[in-house]
């Protein structure tokens, strides 16, 4: 190739097959090699193109992947989601919900408080993701009211199962006209029928307590609240760490297993008045 770079009268010394003289053949050679540079060059310049156009398609295409999959954000309001569930959002609360929703699984993120009302399929479980709960149904109307710490679920009708995130082996079950609430206490869980507390009497209302490793003091908030009751106990158990789960008891029921445990005894001072002593 390079026989094509020479200037015409080297050409025709060389098919003559004279000798060049050295700055004859210093010529040859540099314009040889200012081509070579300038061939090399238009390549690196595609090349380079070329990259360019791979990285803007690379990243067209991802831009466009994760807009068709990010998720859709619902806020207040009244919203019916890909499988017919019916969902209510009360102020400042936000429904996230994936892009591949409805799959084998109806899973949802909600912040703030919502009513439900999920359509049924026994083979596609329907999850909401609250503040540190998950509640998982199959086909129900409830409620769910969070803040903070607190997290509150009010079931009407069907079933629902109660879990704290990560703790999928130790549900609690709802079941029409209960509701569940901690009370800001991680560490526990009452069910209660969905009723007034003041329309009931202490001794009459039943409800389903559960505590793990949960300090005294947090444990007595929760049964005060949960039963209208108060409850006094000695001040220096106030951090003892208490573990217990009883189903469908008065308060006097439930005061007097949990005496038992904690080695004292138990005075009711009135239908509202209850104490823990030693």
């Amino acid at each position: 190739m390079w026989i094509f770079l020479k200037p015409a009268y080297i050409k025709e010394r060389i098919d003559m097959q004279e000798e060049l003289t050295p700055e004859e053949n210093d010529e040859i050679w540099t314009r040889t090699f200012r081509q070579i540079r300038r061939n090399e060059k238009r390549r690196k310049v595609r090349r380079i193109t070329y990259a360019t156009a791979v990285i803007i398609a690379i990243s067209v295409c991802v831009g466009l992947y994760q807009f068709r999959t990010a998720p859709t954000i619902y806020q207040a309001g009244n919203i019916e989601l890909a499988d017919g569930t019916q969902v209510t959002l009360l102020k400042g609360a936000t429904l996230q919900v994936d892009h591949s929703f409805p799959g084998e699984t109806r899973e949802v993120v909600l912040k703030g408080n919502a009513f439900f009302k999920v359509a049924k399929s026994a083979e596609h479980p329907f999850i909401v993701h609250g503040s540190g709960y998950e509640t998982k149904v199959l086909g129900t109307v409830f409620k769910v009211s969070q803040s903070s710490k607190s997290f509150t679920v009010d079931l009407f009708e069907g079933k629902v199962l109660i879990y704290k995130t990560g703790r999928h082996k130790e549900p609690i079950a709802l079941f029409p006209k209960q509701t569940f609430n901690n009370y800001g206490v991680p560490e526990a869980g009452a069910v209660t029928k969905t009723v007034e507390i003041n329309a009931v009497k202490a001794n009459e209302n039943l409800a389903t307590l559960t505590f793990t490793k949960c300090p005294l003091r947090d444990a007595i908030l929760v049964i005060e609240k949960t039963y209208g009751i108060r409850v006094l106990s000695p001040k220096e158990l106030e951090n003892t760490k208490i573990t217990i789960s009883l189903p469908e008891k008065t308060a006097a029921q439930f005061l007097q297993t949990l005496a038992i445990q904690l080695n004292l005894n138990i005075k009711q001072r009135n239908d509202s008045i209850f104490e823990l002593e030693k």
